[in-house]
């Protein structure tokens, strides 16, 4: 795939990712700002039915206090004296007992109570009464006990369900009535909290305002869309990771692409060479002019042989790979020396290390040297990580190999002065198919399936293989075999 067009694909995707997480982003703080209005609208409808329930209390309670005056057995009657412009109290029973009834106004020969409205009398009555209720303190009032259970019901059947402290306030903003533990918040009650007149059919009296003010407005209203909130977070969230889920799938893909056009090449070239090579030493056999005798046939011949057989190994190599990948390779279990191993393999790889003037040490420290495993693939595991350290030594190479006990364990060490391994290649090469990058040195070959079958061969006895490694100071790996093999008779195929 293009790298232009997957940074395209990328870019567009990514603006529309974004996108619609803006819109849900907005959408959602309408949302939050319809529900603060609504929260708003219930508060002041709750404190409007509070005002006007304290009202109706009041008044209820004065018209009950009026009746209960007037049904009273000791009834009193007023009496005007309209020689002195007097307004007697006189006892109802002075007009004739209980069982008589005695308009007043009638016993004092007043025929329409007109006259007392002319008189003034009446208006300086009533103003009386009015001045008691008007100018009465709130706080007399009012009782606490009822205001309380008013907010609570008033509240409830709007509701809202948040946490509140409320009080009482004159005009001057002074707190009138408050509960003790909302005396601190006294200010902020007045100054940021939901407000309404108490008794607004006053007629002269100061105004008192009831204030309500909720210190968590916002938490709650946010607690109201938890649903909402939820459920787009968790779409937002599953959005974020489908989207990057997809956008490192497409560039592993392109990174595989690209490793497995690299693994093409490369084994196109490995197999070409010993092709290529058999070709010549065929022609040179069926040639009459260049067969000089038994010796040059011996080594025509010793040339196939040996090119036959790197080819049967680079075969393998894919071949070996290929079953490990799809887990149909089994194990065959048996005892072996590791330190054998080793010297094994040393042995097949001895001529080329002479060839590069190279040299292999080796220190064996470990006691207890035998392992139970399959040896033929431990054996492959020793030979790749020898392998490796020449490879990726310049000049003459020096391989060292030391073996060690640790705890259930047989450790094997394989220290190169190679080129090294970069921290950020350290992570990748057990990958399939990777290939440390070498720089200036072009004679490396391989396919990249070697350190992948090591690190997979170990994973199945039990083991693990790790590498420390500085850039020009060479690469050390650390291979632990278990001793005994726990994973016998359990899972003998991966």
């Amino acid at each position: 795939m293009n790298t232009k067009y997957i940074q395209w694909l990328v870019v567009g995707s990514t603006i529309a990712v974004i996108g619609l997480i803006a819109i849900q982003v907005y959408w959602i703080s309408n949302v939050f700002t319809l529900r603060e209005q609504e929260f708003s609208e219930h508060v002041n409808m709750a404190l409007k039915n509070i005002s006007a329930e304290l009202e109706r209390k009041e008044v209820s309670s004065e018209s009950k206090s009026s009746s209960l005056s007037l049904s009273s057995p000791n009834k009193e009657s007023l009496v005007i004296d309209y020689g002195t412009g007097d307004v007697n109290v006189v006892p109802q029973s002075t007009f004739g007992g209980d069982s008589v009834s005695v308009d007043p106004l009638a016993a004092a020969g007043v025929k329409d109570a007109s006259i007392l409205s002319q008189s003034g009398i009446l208006d300086d009555i009533m103003g009386g009464l009015l001045e008691l209720d008007i100018y009465s303190s709130v706080i007399d009032r009012i009782d606490t006990l009822v205001l309380d259970t008013l907010i609570q019901k008033s509240f409830f059947t709007q509701g809202v369900k948040a946490e509140y402290d409320y009080g009482v306030f004159n005009k001057l903003q002074q707190p009138e009535i408050i509960p003790a533990i909302s005396k601190p918040l006294a200010e902020r009650i007045q100054r940021e909290g939901y407000r309404v007149q108490l008794f607004p059919n006053d007629p002269i009296a100061d105004p008192n305002y009831l204030c309500v003010w909720f210190p968590r407005e916002r938490q709650y209203v946010i607690s109201t869309m938890g649903t909402m909130l939820t459920t787009s977070a968790i779409l937002m969230l599953l959005i974020m990771i489908l989207f990057s889920f997809s956008i490192n799938t497409i560039y592993r893909q392109k990174k595989l692409s690209e490793i497995k056009n690299d693994f093409i090449n490369n084994m196109t070239h490995e197999l070409k060479t010993p092709i290529a090579t058999i070709s010549l030493a065929c022609e040179a056999l069926s040639d009459p002019d260049m067969r000089t005798g038994e010796r040059a046939i011996s080594n025509y011949v010793g040339m196939i042989r040996d090119e036959n057989k790197r080819l049967g190994v680079l075969v393998e190599n894919v071949l070996r790979t290929s079953i490990f990948e799809q887990g149909q390779m089994k194990l065959k279990v048996q005892q072996f020396d590791v330190h054998q191993v080793v010297l094994q393999a040393i042995a097949n790889i001895d001529i080329q290390a002479k060839a590069r003037n190279g040299q292999i040490v080796t220190r064996f420290y470990a006691k207890s040297s035998v392992v139970k495993g399959d040896q033929l693939h431990i054996s492959n595991v020793v030979y790749n990580l020898i392998d490796n350290a020449m490879k990726y030594s310049e000049g003459s190479p020096r391989v060292e190999i030391e073996t060690r006990d640790e705890d259930k364990y047989i450790a094997v060490s394989f220290k190169d002065h190679g080129i090294g391994i970069s921290k950020e290649n350290q992570r990748k090469i057990f990958d399939k198919l990777y290939r440390v990058p070498t720089g200036n040195i072009h004679n490396v070959k391989g396919f990249g399936l070697g350190l992948s079958y090591v690190k997979g061969v170990l994973e199945m006895h039990g083991g693990t293989v790790d590498v420390d490694s500085d850039i020009k100071k060479g690469s050390t790996f650390t291979i632990h075999i278990p001793i005994e093999h726990e994973k016998e008779n359990k899972n003998p195929i991966v």
